[in-house]
């Protein structure tokens, strides 16, 4: 009897073992990006972007762990690469990267606080 119960106490952790094993793997999924034009940050929770091939807008979830190169939120009309995975159907955003824009729209900033 002992030894049917040793034998079911190891079966139970190999099994909860393997179920981890798929869930970490399932975990690490592929990243999908999206480029397009920045519309706007709503509360500092979702990032609006608008692509540039087809004028779809799509919400991103943003948060604290999101990485932002330059490290800053992206302004209105700037070009971005999001990197994120859809995560319980919702796209979450891990890295946004500024692709184009930065000197450009800071350039225009300053003309206009000029003029």
């Amino acid at each position: 009897m002992k030894r049917v119960k040793c034998l079911l106490l190891v079966l139970f952790f190999v099994s909860l073992l393997i179920f981890l094993a798929a869930q970490f793997s399932e975990a690490q999924e592929r990243f999908s990006t999206f480029v397009g034009k920045v519309i706007g940050v709503r509360t500092k929770l979702w990032l609006d972007v608008e692509s540039q091939t087809d004028k779809a807008i799509m919400n991103f979830r943003i948060g604290r762990k999101t990485v932002y190169t330059p490290h800053r939120y992206p302004n209105p009309g700037e070009m971005v690469k999001v990197e994120y995975q859809t995560q319980r159907g919702v796209p979450v955003a891990f890295t946004v990267t500024v692709v184009e824009g930065t000197k450009e729209s800071s350039k225009e900033s300053s003309k206009e606080g000029s003029k």
